[in-house]
């Protein structure tokens, strides 16, 4: 029994470890039609178990870690915040994204006035400044 441990532990841990990562993940979904995400929560499980791989992997290396067991537990922690983090990210764009083209007019409406205001104040410091400047010379030239 104890050899089937030594020698299954290891698997049974990391099972384990990707079933509560499941349970945990299974709820975050997208916005979007189900083929879109599909696709991009593929892409972001990805991303983080490259991520997480890499910072085990350097952790290994470090010597700050030894052992499967808490380079198993800290590969699915890091890989869990880092596809939480990303999964937020890419709904929160997803969101705006769709307010944006729900409410195109009023966006490009506020891009452009503030456009206007933005070269309106750009000339206004400008001019200021060229003000600013003449005065200086002719105090110079004064003196």
């Amino acid at each position: 029994m104890l050899c089937f441990l030594q020698l299954f532990g290891g698997a049974i841990t990391t099972i384990m470890w990707k079933l509560i990562f499941d349970f945990l993940t299974e709820p975050l979904g997208l916005p979007i039609e189900w083929y879109w995400e599909y696709a991009i929560l593929a892409v972001v499980g990805f991303i983080a178990y490259i991520i997480a791989y890499r910072c085990v992997g350097k952790l290994y290396h470090s010597g700050v870690i030894n052992g499967r067991g808490i380079g198993s537990f800290l590969h699915w922690l890091i890989r869990l915040i880092f596809f939480a983090v990303i999964w937020a990210i890419t709904y929160g764009v997803i969101v705006i994204g769709r307010i944006i083209i729900s409410h195109w007019i009023i966006v490009v409406s506020t891009l452009m006035a503030l456009s206007v205001l933005g070269i309106l104040l750009y000339v206004v410091l400008k001019r200021k400044n060229h003000l600013k400047q003449a005065r200086h010379k002719q105090e110079d030239k004064d003196m």
